[in-house]
């Protein structure tokens, strides 16, 4: 089966602003670079999206937080001061989420094998009744949620590794045992929003399905396979997921100018091919990739060319040793009444 791709040129209309960082360039240059890959495409199947209903939206938001987007969007007033919104915010918010929802409804019927979501606006850091961080609708907190409620699968993982904590997938999902969301980010201490402490490990019936991950400035390839190796592998093991949804943001690369971290476009490559081989062990292959943050455009565009092609051309990584960092050990012991590690 070939990999599906969402993408929309109106995705591009989502401009916020000549010098906002989450501009229609970064998805620009990566379509534009993906049509000038010709084996790969033989390989790919591009379809357009269909916006997602309110009750889609729903399943993640609250009414309430849902009318405010909406009037926000027709008076052309702020989310926060980094999340400017305009005319056109609430709709392109609702194809964004209806793109993602649409390839995770087409991979798990066997559309697709996989799939990479190209969309804007990102959305791993809308809350149940918030928005922020350039973000209005949780994509990927809809899609696992409509796939675990009309699908009649058990169990889905959420591998997040944008540079920035995915606060309010976090919030939607801390307490729910269906989902477990892995979050590798740089610690909230040095970056926003803040969240994605070792201790924030879910609470009720979630207890436990909230892992985090949280990086100090400077960290690198090496440990983030270091993570891979003692989080990620033994608990989507562990976990057994019925579907594997990935927060992709490229914002981690050492050449990004919002963040402090390392990785590298063959990190970002480790990275994908690990949650690949993953879901082909676990899943029968099915996995989502979902655009988030990145805002070095040629970089970016890079790392995401090698998950792609990770996509198309399967295969077990060859990962470095890696190497642990401190806070591997904290993170260790808060989860350890809940898993094997």
């Amino acid at each position: 089966m070939n990999t599906g791709i969402v993408y929309s040129d109106k995705y591009l209309e989502h401009d916020l602003g000549p010098d906002h960082p989450e501009k229609p360039e970064r998805l620009k240059s990566i379509i534009e670079s993906l049509k000038r890959e010709e084996k790969l495409l033989e390989k790919i199947d591009i379809f357009e999206p269909s916006p997602a209903s309110i009750e889609d939206i729903k399943l993640a938001h609250t009414p309430a937080y849902i009318e405010k987007i909406k009037k926000l969007s027709k008076s052309g007033r702020r989310v926060d001061l980094d999340t400017p919104i305009n005319k056109k915010t609430f709709d392109l918010a609702l194809l964004s989420a209806g793109g993602t929802l649409q390839l995770g409804e087409k991979t798990l019927k066997g559309k697709f094998g996989n799939g990479f979501a190209l969309v804007r606006p990102p959305g791993h850091h809308a809350t149940r009744d918030s928005g922020g961080g350039f973000c209005y609708f949780n994509n990927i907190a809809i899609t696992a949620r409509k796939l675990l409620k009309e699908d009649e699968i058990d169990r889905v993982l959420i591998f997040d590794f944008d540079a920035h904590h995915g606060n309010g997938t976090q919030d939607i999902f801390y307490q729910d045992n269906n989902l477990l969301y892995i979050s590798f980010h740089q610690s909230g201490r040095t970056l926003y929003p803040g969240t994605g402490s070792p201790k924030e490990t879910g609470e009720k019936d979630g207890e436990g399905y909230t892992v985090n991950v949280p990086f100090p400035p400077g960290s690198s390839d090496e440990n983030y396979v270091a993570a891979l190796k003692k989080f990620l592998i033994p608990l989507s093991e562990q976990f057994e997921p019925d579907f594997i949804l990935s927060s992709v943001g490229l914002d981690g690369h050492r050449k990004d100018p919002l963040t402090n971290l390392r990785l590298s476009s063959k990190g970002y490559e480790w990275l994908g091919k690990t949650s690949i081989d993953q879901a082909s062990k676990l899943c029968d292959g099915k996995i989502v990739f979902v655009l988030e943050g990145g805002y070095a455009i040629d970089a970016s565009t890079k790392s995401v060319l090698k998950i792609m092609n990770a996509l198309v051309n399967p295969s077990s990584p060859d990962l470095p040793k890696g190497e642990k960092k401190p806070v591997f050990e904290k993170v260790k012991e808060n989860l350890s009444p809940y898993w094997d590690l």
